[in-house]
């Protein structure tokens, strides 16, 4: 059972983001529709006191020509910027995306009628047939604009949800078309579910590294005390920490005075990802929990403000993913290098590849291949950051797109990948363990137990069923520490 998620617009966290994700019930607080409905009301008195941009004006390079429509320029304006493209967003996207959406409103500040956030958050739970259809492509990051345009026009009646029927939950004028749009809430809530996924994996990959240390017969030296003196960064230390609990008496003494890099620096390579994960974390909730609209509608009933501003700017997001994906790169590298030397290495007493006595059997060298091409996949959408795309659209008004959304869609194949490397080395160390006869003891024998379910045999086979199963285990190896929380 999915539990309710609560909307406030303050503490919108990942875990309640991964529920929203799947469906869950959202419930909104009364004094988050108090702040949104005074938003609203400071602005409908503000806009008649000066002009207000995409209220009582065009946007863009149009943002000097008025406008007094109080219905159809809002209505323009989702029309004519629901122009995405491409493939449908995932339902689980869709789902976290209007949690954020709805949220970001209730922190109040958007001038949108509170019915707007309601309506979203409704969506939230809705059966999958009464989602909108929601493209990928078509925004720059400077607002999931035609993302959002499409919501809208689902939300009034006039486009197909996706179960192919029309429905208006709520009316909207021109004082929520554009608030409606002015955010990066897709880009967030996408980055979001990738985030914490990713963190899972980071921590489940301690697990499977434990693993091949045992099969390996690495030196635990690498996790000492005094190893984690000498790199003392957070991330590293949790690793060192995490790894020496692991292999606390565990069979078998060191083959080697000191180790290759995959396993004797895997706490210096593997912390980072740890610190900017975390750090990934923090943005896209301090995101999804403030208004940041363009413009803004703050003060007192008696005194109303409006501030025009560029906020809603994603860079710190971008940088986030950015930096999260080069740390991957290090940590993917040592995974690759762990599985090569568990088919290679001659010390071990092995045959090549874990295969068995047949002349000529491949055993498991294709894994080998299968997270080489996924390590690519990771420097390549590594090795072009976001935050160095940019493109000016409007006559020059907008001259520095952020490209969110595309850092979140690289976000997430990095992490397809990275899951589909740990896996790989999974198979592979479990293979060598069984076939060394060797059980590893403790909590890590508790974990090497879970791999029951990968196939015992050692002939050539076909490989991807396990692999699958591999995922599977992994996804259920995380673990976090009290201090992450």
């Amino acid at each position: 059972m999915t539990h309710q998620v609560h909307l406030d617009g303050h503490s919108l966290d990942l875990d309640a983001l991964g529920r929203a994700a799947r469906g869950a019930t959202v419930t909104i607080a009364d004094d988050a529709l108090g702040r949104a409905a005074a938003s609203h009301r400071n602005a409908a008195e503000v806009s008649t006191m000066r002009p207000v941009y995409g209220r009582t004006t065009g946007v863009g390079a149009a943002r000097d020509e008025s406008t007094d429509s109080k219905v159809d320029h809002g209505l323009r304006l989702l029309r004519s910027h629901a122009a995405g493209w491409g493939e449908v967003m995932p339902a689980p996207v869709v789902r976290a995306a209007l949690a954020v959406r709805a949220n970001q409103i209730l922190a109040g500040g958007s001038g949108a009628t509170p019915a707007l956030a309601s309506a979203l958050a409704d969506l939230v739970g809705a059966p999958e047939s009464d989602l909108p259809v929601v493209h990928r492509y078509g925004s720059l990051g400077t607002g999931d604009l035609t993302a959002l345009a499409e919501v809208g026009l689902a939300l009034i009646g006039e486009r197909e949800r996706i179960g192919g029927t029309k429905r208006a939950d709520v009316q909207l004028t021109s004082a929520d078309a554009l608030p409606l749009m002015s955010s990066n809430a897709f880009a967030i809530a996408e980055t979001g579910l990738h985030a914490a996924s990713l963190h899972e994996l980071a921590r489940a990959a301690d697990t499977v590294c434990a693993l091949s240390f045992v099969a390996l017969q690495g030196n635990p030296e690498a996790v000492s005390d005094t190893a984690a003196a000498a790199t003392p960064f957070r991330g590293a230390q949790e690793v060192i920490r995490v790894l020496r609990e692991l292999l606390d008496d565990q069979p078998g003494q060191p083959a080697h005075l000191q180790d290759f890099f995959g396993l004797r620096t895997w706490p210096q390579v593997h912390g980072p990802v740890l610190d900017t994960v975390l750090d990934l974390k923090r943005v896209v909730e301090t995101a999804a929990n403030t208004a940041s609209e363009n413009p803004l509608f703050t003060g007192t009933a008696d005194a109303p403000e409006v501030t025009h501003h560029g906020g809603f700017h994603a860079a710190y997001l971008v940088l986030a993913v950015d930096t999260t994906l080069l740390a991957l790169t290090r940590s993917a590298q040592a995974v690759q290098s762990r599985i090569s030397h568990t088919l290679t290495d001659s010390d071990l007493g092995l045959p090549l590849f874990l295969s068995d006595a047949t002349n000529g059997s491949s055993g498991v060298l294709i894994a080998e291949y299968v997270a080489a091409s996924a390590l690519s996949t990771i420097r390549g959408v590594a090795s072009t950051p976001s935050s160095v795309q940019t493109a000016g659209v409007s006559a020059g008004i907008e001259d520095d797109a952020s490209f969110a959304g595309q850092a979140a869609v690289r976000l997430g194949e990095a992490t397809a990948a990275y899951r589909r490397m740990l896996a790989v080395e999974l198979v592979c160390t479990v293979r060598a363990l069984r076939m060394r006869g060797v059980v590893p003891v403790g909590e890590l024998g508790e974990a090497f137990a879970r791999c029951a379910a990968l196939p015992a045999g050692i002939e050539d086979r076909d490989l991807s069923p396990e692999l699958m199963i591999a995922e599977r285990i992994v996804e259920r190896y995380a673990v976090s520490t009290p201090q992450e929380r």
